[in-house]
């Protein structure tokens, strides 16, 4: 069709949505160059009015973030022009806004062109003619009612037959949206981003909307969506988003975007995705992102380039002040850190510059008169700064009566450790109490309830095993009893934050292996930049990295680490995990009849170059955990971790297997870790200063089913 009837055709639609030709001019404009090869459609709203919502929903917080990911992305680290780049936010992402836009990108593509459109916010559902369908709810989705029975929100299969009239095969549909709520309500700054209850109102129905000269089909669909979906969850699950202190984003689209900032491009669209799902896990392990394809596997997300790793990028350079977006580092440590440093090369001696300002996921660079940086320049970490005072933020359950919170924040304040909140807001984990399994639905309306004691959930709402006391109990008793676990969390927090395979400068990879046969089967594997440029991946490495689900382990499987050292000098180690049963474990070399020593450590934990090590060195671990999620983390350094080590000591003697339960030392230990890492000056004593050249932290997380 040719462009003034498209210009006519869409006129039909606005007919039917009520917006005048003028509100075209922007769209004409854009169809008026032929010369594109890279388009993007973004659509994010978080400020829902709450006629579109129902009762119980509230706005959501990070869906304009996420546009900005993926534009900030697609503008430094692939190439789109940003007048190729339609972003439709908030008020502006109508129905007619939408659909409009998506056949704009029918008229604007070519053969082989890259079409990216990404869609943050509610995910809905509508029953229309006895069938239900799936649906983005727009800013103007409100609620069909028996006196106003239209809907207006955008049907997924609306979606599917637009992209399909596409000339191009490269198409690439990012849903961060979900359709199915959690079984219970999420604390700590984690929300759905599924409106909930199916709609079923009698005679509900949607707008005509005529382009093209063919009317869309809201009842039957295509299968598939053309070209790659790529979705936050799997259908059944919920997709959640995450509110930090100053910045929100859906965990799906950070994620997403940060694995593409920090590996070797082109990527694969099965290694991106498992990279996305790798990140998930930890946070939210029931989110499962999931992706479909019309093409074949070996295709490249988002176009072809062929660029390094890159932690973050320059925006913006007003005379000696740089913007710098923190796209390619993990969104905790962007909030935690105290300070960054980077270089604008990757492996150079160049002196690093400090970040001096930062606010969400941009900072503030003050660049001397000696230098000279444009937009675009890709900026590597080089120095972490986090402080030592980190404290665990622990929420305090809405369902608590007044007099609970009262006493639970005194007892909580006592702990010099603990930051408590109310729900509403960022938090680690939560207090609160669950019912008895015992308990029935008519016990629950006679307020019959089998009392329980206090326990520790995540966000999510997932009971963290072994907190929950059997017998009802003062809330300041449970706060005591609990302590050691909360201090065992905080190192866990600690740890995670020094996570730092994309930017570190040491060449280390961990391989998770299932043991058993004549051979180990290479499982998971994981590596810094460094490693994969120093080491080609095998086979079999290349076949795992495609796998469309997360790793998961039957109880009875045996298993083995295997830590490899590529660099030019020796590293020393150290392997610690978080079990599906909540514990810090610590993994240690076999001590051969001795008693351990920190020369027996120090000989067993260096990796030489281009060698490896084992743990367990000879036999594999048994899995025999509960179902539930694993962690483990490598440690390596270019020095002794003489300190940790220490640590160790007072506890190895009790190890079984070559593993030790932490308990009690599990804070102690990551802090003197963490010490043995720093590079601090006397006077800067209150902080851990990381360097990227001396230190790395590889982790990998699987799932016990």
């Amino acid at each position: 069709m040719k462009r003034r009837e498209f210009l006519s055709a869409t006129g039909v639609i606005l007919g039917a949505f009520g917006l005048s030709q003028s509100q075209l001019l922007g769209w004409q404009q854009a169809l008026a160059d032929t010369s594109r090869r890279k388009l993007a459609l973004l659509i994010g709203i978080n400020q829902y009015p709450s006629g579109v919502l129902g009762k119980g929903l509230k706005p959501l917080q990070g869906c304009a973030t996420d546009v900005e990911l993926q534009r900030q992305l697609l503008v430094h680290r692939f190439g789109f022009a940003p007048d190729d780049i339609t972003t439709l936010i908030d008020g502006r992402a109508t129905q007619a806004a939408i659909v409009t836009a998506l056949y704009q990108l029918t008229q604007q593509s070519r053969a082989n062109d890259f079409v990216v459109v990404h869609y943050s916010g509610y995910g809905g559902q509508l029953m229309l003619e006895d069938k239900l369908i799936q649906t983005w709810v727009p800013v103007d989705g409100y609620l069909p009612t028996v006196a106003s029975p239209m809907a207006r929100d955008v049907p997924v299969s609306w979606v599917k037959q637009i992209l399909a009239k596409l000339k191009t095969k490269q198409i690439f549909t990012v849903l961060a949206a979900g359709y199915s709520q959690p079984d219970v309500s999420l604390t700590g700054g984690y929300r759905s981003r599924a409106r909930g209850d199916i709609l079923s109102v009698e005679g509900v129905r949607l707008p005509a909307v005529e382009a093209d000269l063919e009317k869309l089909q809201t009842i039957s669909e295509p299968a598939f969506f053309p070209g790659d979906l790529l979705m936050a969850a799997r259908n059944g699950q919920s997709a959640i988003e995450r509110q930090w202190v100053d910045f929100g984003t859906g965990l799906f689209t950070h994620s997403l975007t940060r694995y593409l900032w920090t590996t070797q491009l082109p990527a694969k669209l099965s290694a991106t995705m498992r990279g996305a799902q790798e990140s998930i896990l930890p946070l939210v392990p029931n989110q499962t992102p999931y992706w479909t394809t019309q093409t074949a596997d070996a295709h490249v997300v988002y176009g072809e380039a062929d660029l390094p790793c890159v932690d973050a990028v320059v925006t913006s350079v007003e005379g000696r002040s740089v913007t710098v977006w923190l796209g390619g580092l993990p969104a905790d440590v962007v909030q935690y850190s105290e300070q960054f440093q980077f270089t604008h090369q990757q492996d150079s001696d160049e002196p690093s510059v400090q970040m001096r300002s930062q606010s969400g996921l941009e900072g503030r660079i003050k660049l001397t008169d000696d230098q000279s940086w444009s937009v675009g320049q890709p900026l590597y970490e080089a120095m972490r700064v986090l402080p030592k005072d980190l404290t665990l933020v622990v929420s305090l359950d809405s369902d608590l009566e007044r007099i609970e919170r009262v006493d639970a924040t005194s007892a909580l304040a006592a702990l010099t450790f603990v930051d408590s909140t109310d729900n509403s807001h960022p938090a680690d984990c939560m207090l609160g109490k669950s019912q008895s399994d015992e308990a029935t639905e008519a016990d629950t309306k006679s307020a019959s309830v089998v009392k329980q004691g206090y326990g520790l959930f995540t966000p999510t709402r997932n009971l963290i095993t072994g907190t929950l006391a059997k017998q009802d109990e003062a809330v300041k008793m449970a706060v005591s009893r609990l302590s050691p676990k909360l201090e065992t969390m905080l190192a866990m927090k600690l740890l995670r934050l020094s996570e730092n395979q994309a930017s570190s400068r040491l060449a280390v990879r961990l391989n998770l292996l299932l043991a058993g046969g004549e051979a180990d089967k290479l499982v998971l594997q994981q590596e810094t930049r460094q490693a994969m440029g120093n080491a080609s991946k095998s086979r079999l490495a290349e076949a795992v990295s495609r796998q469309n689900r997360p790793v998961e382990f039957s109880t009875g499987s045996q298993v083995r680490y295997q830590a490899l050292n590529f660099g030019l000098e020796p590293v020393y180690t150290m392997l610690l995990g978080f079990d599906a049963r909540d514990r810090m474990l610590a993994f240690l070399p076999p001590s051969e009849g001795q008693s351990y020593s920190i020369d027996l450590l120090r000989t067993a934990l260096t990796i030489a170059p281009g060698t490896s090590s084992y743990l367990p060195t000879q036999n594999a671990w048994v899995v025999d955990d509960p179902e539930g999620r694993v962690e483990a983390y490598l440690v390596c350094s270019t020095r002794p971790l003489a300190g940790c080590w220490q640590e160790l000591l007072s506890i190895a003697n009790t190890a079984s297997n070559q593993r030790v339960t932490l308990g009690d030392n599990a804070l102690p230990l990551v802090q003197a870790l963490m010490d043995d890492l720093s590079f601090n000056d006397a006077d800067e004593a209150d902080s851990y200063a990381l360097n990227t050249s001396h230190w790395a932290t590889v982790g990998c997380h699987y799932s016990i089913v």
